[in-house]
């Protein structure tokens, strides 16, 4: 199966329908059709053959869903682009995979040692130098898109994903979150790095792409009220956005919001819910993987966890002999299930070579309960080691940022001569608000062990996130 064939498929059926619904414009699923096969003739016209690597680069937008659909009817590879990545990780991302060619909006970094040589309405093509001119990932047949991990602790990893690979996982993620044609998706996320499990997916079965004109407060409670959307989509710095705004943003029609990207503080999900009446899901995704843990009804989970097993899937908790452990002992993560990856790029490991009897090791530690929930406890490689305890950095996290006036902060060990780890933190400020260092403190020791409690905390002007608002560890 051609992933182009979703597209097709949809506007067959619905073709007058809704696709993507933003304040200015509406464009059916015939439209993104037309427009996708029109952008398909310029680059067949300008060489490219099948296998060769597309990098795309445009907002959160229909252009996108355009361009990642033409890309994929001319059976290429297809690699969205953040607008906004820094010169550095565009260079090395330029050097590891040979795109024949950069479809883009107008927002191409200048430095990419391109020429646009063509332009399709608003699109431009900027085609690679000759010796670029090659296929990608040869190792996957039938590669459809490629995205690169997010790097929370050192370099990113370009995940091959092929067509088959896509289509299982579409299948799995739309049971998971019950979505179906008809229903609506507000979407505040960058497409550029959630695309598979939702982009391609909505198109696929016929669900509607709400866009709001940014991921402001207002102007996302502007759009749920007009629009109605069946679900928002969203991540935790925008829930607590929503939250703390103290205008009077309201979301009177948003049957449910769903929080993904990185983990949700229980005390922000309970902000959040007394505030709108809305209680906030959680998806655990992974490029390598999907969506493989979730809930779609918060309230039936502990407040920690991040749900159960979606429809599909199967998770267990693992010691360091591959050994499944009992119900709430601290182990490796570990999911399997439809779709999982077929390769990593650089450097090139088959999905076979990853696995661990047939498991994808998260790299997460967490625990399960009696009842099949899943509570993730931290990276395996942030732990901090004080005193003979391990620390988990994300629950100190979870803790700073619930103090009235943190925004968000990072936590994080030092070594000690002859003393193990001890543990340091970094916060910023909400706008306009001041903190008391020992107020905080006391709030964090009435909350958790005293070898938890920061020995030194820091204010910063802003916590160093990756494009996907995750934190950025040390390696």
């Amino acid at each position: 199966m051609n992933v182009f064939s979703f597209l097709i498929d949809a506007a067959s059926k619905w073709p007058t329908e809704p696709a993507v619904i933003s304040e200015t414009r509406i464009v059916t699923f015939k439209e993104i059709l037309d427009e996708a096969l029109l952008l398909k003739e310029s680059l067949v016209a300008q060489g490219i053959r099948p296998g060769m690597g597309i990098g795309l680069m445009a907002s959160n937008s229909p252009e996108f869903v355009i361009g990642l659909f033409a890309g994929l009817a001319c059976q290429a590879v297809v690699m969205p682009l953040a607008p906004d990545l820094k010169e550095q990780e565009f260079t090395r991302i330029l050097e590891l995979v040979p795109m024949a060619a950069i479809v883009h909006d107008g927002s191409l970094n200048q430095h990419t040692r391109a020429t646009t040589s063509s332009r399709h309405k608003i699109f431009h093509i900027a085609m690679r130098p000759e010796e670029y001119h090659c296929k990608v990932a040869c190792g996957v047949p039938d590669a459809a898109v490629i995205r690169f991990t997010s790097g929370t602790t050192g370099s990113s990893k370009g995940v091959v994903l092929s067509n088959d690979t896509v289509a299982e996982r579409s299948i799995a993620a739309i049971d998971g979150l019950g979505l179906s044609h008809g229903d609506t998706v507000l979407w505040v996320l960058p497409m550029a790095y959630h695309f598979v499990v939702s982009i391609l997916t909505y198109i696929r079965f016929g669900v509607g792409i709400i866009l709001p004109p940014d991921a402001s407060a207002t102007s996302i409670s502007r759009t749920a009220t007009r629009f109605s959307p069946t679900m928002i989509y969203a991540s935790p710095d925008i829930i607590e956005a929503l939250t703390s705004e103290r205008s009077s943003v309201t979301l009177p029609n948003a049957s449910r919001i769903v929080s993904t990207s990185t983990g949700l503080s229980p005390s922000l999900a309970s902000a959040f819910q007394d505030k709108f009446r809305i209680p906030v899901g959680q998806l655990y995704g992974l490029i390598e993987v999907g969506l493989p843990i979730g809930n779609s009804h918060p309230n039936d989970y502990p407040s920690k966890s991040v749900g159960s097993a979606m429809p599909h899937y199967e998770v267990a908790i693992l010691d360091e002999r591959g050994r499944a452990l009992p119900a709430n002992e601290i182990g490796k993560l570990a999911v399997r299930g439809p779709g999982m990856f077929d390769a990593y790029l650089s450097p090139y490991r088959t999905r076979e070579d990853v696995l661990v009897h047939g498991w994808f090791l998260t790299g997460d530690l967490a625990t399960r309960g009696f009842d099949g929930s899943i509570t993730v406890c931290g990276r395996e490689r942030s732990v901090i080691h004080v005193a003979g305890h391990k620390v988990f950095p994300e629950e100190v996290e979870g803790i700073l940022n619930s103090f009235p006036g943190i925004r968000s902060s990072r936590v994080y060990g030092v070594s000690q001569p002859h003393s193990g780890e001890v543990v340091i933190a970094e916060v910023s400020l909400q706008a306009g608000r001041t903190v008391e260092i020992s107020g905080l403190l006391a709030y964090a020791a009435e909350r958790l062990s005293p070898y938890k409690i920061p020995a030194r905390v820091v204010i910063v002007p802003a916590i160093p996130l990756t494009n996907t608002g995750k934190v950025i560890r040390a390696a």
